[in-house]
């Protein structure tokens, strides 16, 4: 319900707890499927606030034992067209300064590795590979944004390893590497 000098009511929807012998039950988002058009869209988001920060929307996946619940997103595939995208963006500052996106993987156990981070395109069977592109804003009035890439440092061996490889080719030239300053 509204609160009108005072906070609304929550809104919570969860399935009941698994029993000593089986899994929670499972809740599922979803649009129905159309014939003709385009299938319905989910919307999920917090209001804005007047005199506050906004809300908070977290995707999370479930602790485990033998391993934590995964978290995908992934962009729906066409069998005519180009399947879809997926964009992930900061908020606008409109006074001062946008919000950061960071892309990181948890630290490591005390018997483990920290889990890889993977940027890459698919392949391509007739045509171009999509390309990867790294790199920051132009700036009005200021300095350009910097671009660090650097591996990382080790106690008990050797410091990671730092490779800049083009493609290789089995009928033309081989891919070519390109370092310039401004």
């Amino acid at each position: 319900g509204e609160g009108t000098t005072a906070s609304s009511g929550s809104v919570v929807i969860r399935s009941a707890n698994g029993g000593a012998g089986g899994a929670s039950g499972m809740l599922v988002f979803s649009s129905g499927t159309a014939k003709t058009g385009n299938s319905g869209a989910l919307m999920l988001g917090t209001g804005g606030s007047h005199g506050g920060r906004g809300g908070l929307v977290s995707v999370t996946g479930g602790l485990g034992t033998t391993s934590g619940g995964a978290v995908q997103v992934a962009a729906g595939a066409s069998t005519a067209e180009s399947g879809g995208s997926v964009s992930v963006f900061s908020g606008e500052g409109v006074a001062t300064s946008s919000g950061d996106v960071f892309l990181r993987t948890a630290n490591a156990g005390t018997s483990g590795v920290s889990g890889m981070l993977v940027f890459s395109t698919g392949t391509s069977n007739a045509g171009n590979s999509g390309g990867l592109i790294i790199g920051s804003g132009a700036a009005i009035g200021g300095r350009g944004g910097m671009v660090t890439i650097s591996a990382g440092s080790g106690t008990s061996g050797m410091g990671g390893a730092l490779s800049l490889l083009s493609g290789r080719s089995t009928v033309h030239t081989g891919g070519s590497v390109s370092i310039e300053s401004g």
